[in-house]
C-alpha cells in the first residue's frame, strides 16, 4: 500500500507556482524632457477565504509546545481522536510553527491523521429513538460533514422508525436507514461528492454487499456463460476441448466523499470462492495451454475522479447442482487522490494572452480567457514535463483527466463550474483544449461570482490501496 509513502510525498511538494502576465517592454521614449507616470502594480492574487479556526483545536496546539511533557501528550492524543477534520488547521499550524518540537509533533499528526483520513471511515452515534428517514439521513450528513441529498416519496420519507446507531461506520449507518424504505443509494463524480438516496427507485435494493473502512463494495449483477466446441477434435484424443461454463459477478465500488477514487489501479483477484457443494469457483491458474490462465477480471475508471466504480470477477463453475456462492473472497487496488495542490496559479486571467507558465510536472499555454454564454471561455495547452512522473504513471489517464484539474476563481475563492472540454486535442505528452466554465453550482443554479482573478491548474497526488471484500450466500443463474 503507497498510502503512507504518498502522504509523506504531499509535504514535500512546492505548493504553488505563481505566475503574472508580464507587460510588453516600453517603447523608446521620445527627445526631450521624459514624462512622469506612476507605476501600477498588477493586484495581488486574492486569498479563498479560509474557514474560522476551532479554538480547540488552536489550544491543542499550542500545548504541543508546553513545558509540561504530560500536557503536550495529552494535546497529541486530543488532536489525533479529532482526526481528519482537523487536518486542515493543523498543516496550516506545521507551516508557521517556528519551535522545532512543536514542528516533530504536528509532522508525526499529520502523517498519521492524513493516512487515517483515506483508510478509515467516519463515524455516527446518535440515540435510538423515532425518526423519520430524513431525519436520520439529516443528521448523518451533520455528524460526517457529509452532502447526503434525500430524494424520495414524501411519504416514505415521512414515516417515522426506530433508529440509532453507536459508533457506525457512515456506509454501514446510511444503508441501514435506506433499507427502511427499499432505496438505493447512488453516487456521482467529477466534483459532485454528494451521496444520493432515491425511493423511486421502486425498490432496488443491493443485498448482497461488503464493508471495509471508507469502502462499500456491492454485488451487482451475476452472468453465466456455457461454451462447447461443435467443431472439436476427437473426444478421445488429448486435445479435446470440453465443454466449459463460466460465472461472470459484476460489483460496484463505491468511496466516503473524502475519498475521491481516480480508478481501479490493480485488477480484482479472486481469493477464494466455494459453492454450496463446497466446490472451489476460483479460475485456474495460468499452465502451459493457457500461459494467462482465464483469471480475467473488468476494471474501470480511465483516471477520472469519481465517488463509484465498477468492476467484475470471472468464476468457473463446479457443477450444475450448485444453487448459491456460498462464500467469495476478493480484493482489488484502488488509486485515491490523497491531495489536490496548485501547482500553477495565473492571477488575472482576463490579461492573460499567449501566456506561459511551468510548474513542477506541467507547462502551461494560456491562450486566452475571454468571458462566453454568461460564463468564460479558458483556451490553453498543458504539457507533461519529464518523461516518469510517481503521481501520473499512466499517460492515457493523465490526458483523460487534465481538464478536471483546471479550475477558475474568483476574488473570494468561488468556483466556477468547469463541464469539460468543449474542445480537445490530445497526444502522448501535451492537451489542447477549451473549457468552458459557468457560474453554476452542481444541481445548475446560477450563483453570484465575481469576475475571475484566478486560473489554477492542480497537481494530484494519488495513494493506492487494497481493498478486500466478502460476499456469501449470492445466487447462482
Amino acid at each position: 500500500m503507497r498510502a503512507a509513502a504518498a502522504v509523506a510525498a504531499i509535504l514535500g511538494l512546492v505548493a504553488v507556482v505563481v505566475a503574472q502576465p508580464q507587460p510588453a517592454p516600453p517603447a523608446a521614449p521620445p527627445a526631450g524632457p521624459p514624462a512622469v507616470k506612476k507605476a501600477v502594480e498588477p493586484a495581488p492574487a486574492a486569498k479563498a477565504p479560509e474557514l474560522p479556526a476551532n479554538p480547540a483545536v488552536a489550544a491543542h496546539i499550542r500545548n504541543l509546545g508546553a513545558d509540561d511533557y504530560k500536557l503536550r501528550e495529552k494535546a497529541g492524543r486530543d488532536l489525533e481522536a479529532l482526526g481528519d477534520k482537523a487536518l486542515p488547521q493543523l498543516k496550516k499550524a506545521l507551516a508557521e510553527t517556528t519551535s522545532p518540537e512543536v514542528s516533530r509533533r504536528l509532522s508525526v499528526l499529520v502523517r498519521k491523521i492524513d493516512h487515517e483520513r483515506l483508510v478509515s471511515p467516519r463515524r455516527v452515534t446518535m440515540p435510538t429513538k423515532d425518526r423519520t428517514v430524513k431525519e436520520a439521513l439529516d443528521e448523518i450528513a451533520r455528524q460526517t460533514g457529509y452532502n447526503v441529498q434525500f430524494q424520495g416519496d414524501p411519504g416514505a420519507g415521512g414515516a417515522r422508525h426506530k433508529i440509532g446507531f453507536t459508533n457506525a461506520p457512515f456506509w454501514q449507518a446510511v444503508d441501514a436507514v435506506v433499507d427502511l424504505v427499499g432505496g438505493s443509494v447512488n453516487s456521482n463524480g467529477y466534483d459532485d461528492d454528494t451521496v444520493y438516496v432515491n425511493t423511486f427507485s421502486g425498490g432496488q435494493r443491493m443485498p448482497f454487499v461488503a464493508y471495509a473502512g471508507p469502502f462499500k463494495v456491492g454485488a451487482t449483477n451475476i452472468q453465466l456463460n456455457r461454451s462447447m466446441q461443435l467443431t472439436a477434435t476427437d473426444p478421445r484424443g488429448a486435445m479435446f476441448i470440453r465443454p466449459s461454463e463460466s460465472v461472470s459477478l459484476t460489483f460496484s465500488l463505491f468511496s466516503e466523499p473524502k475519498n475521491p477514487m481516480l480508478g481501479m489501479g490493480l485488477a480484482p483477484v479472486v481469493v477464494t470462492a466455494e459453492d454450496d457443494q463446497g466446490q472451489s469457483m476460483v479460475p485456474p491458474p495460468a499452465g502451459p495451454n493457457q500461459p494467462f490462465g482465464i483469471r480475467q477480471a473488468y476494471y474501470g475508471g480511465g483516471g477520472y475522479r469519481s465517488y463509484q466504480q465498477s468492476g467484475s470477477l470471472s468464476l468457473v463453475r463446479g457443477g450444475r447442482e450448485a444453487r448459491t456462492i456460498r462464500t467469495l473472497k476478493g480484493k482489488v487496488g484502488v488509486n485515491l487522490l490523497s491531495a489536490v495542490v496548485p501547482e500553477v496559479t495565473v492571477p488575472e486571467p482576463l490579461k492573460a494572452k499567449n501566456l506561459k507558465v511551468s510548474g513542477r510536472t506541467v507547462e502551461v499555454d494560456v491562450d486566452s480567457v475571454v468571458a462566453a454564454n454568461n460564463g468564460y471561455s479558458v483556451a490553453l495547452t498543458i504539457r507533461r514535463l519529464g518523461s516518469f512522473d510517481p503521481n501520473h504513471p499512466d499517460t492515457y489517464s493523465w490526458s483523460n483527466n487534465i481538464n478536471q484539474k483546471v479550475e477558475l476563481l474568483d476574488a473570494q475563492g468561488n468556483k466556477y463550474r468547469n463541464y469539460g472540454a468543449s474542445s480537445m486535442n490530445q497526444n502522448q505528452g501535451s492537451v489542447t483544449m477549451t473549457l468552458p466554465f459557468q457560474p453554476n453550482d452542481r444541481r445548475g443554479v446560477v450563483q453570484k461570482l465575481g469576475p475571475p482573478a484566478r486560473l489554477v491548474v492542480n497537481e494530484w497526488v494519488q495513494a493506492t490501496h487494497e481493498v478486500t471484500f466478502e460476499f456469501r450466500d449470492v445466487p447462482l443463474p
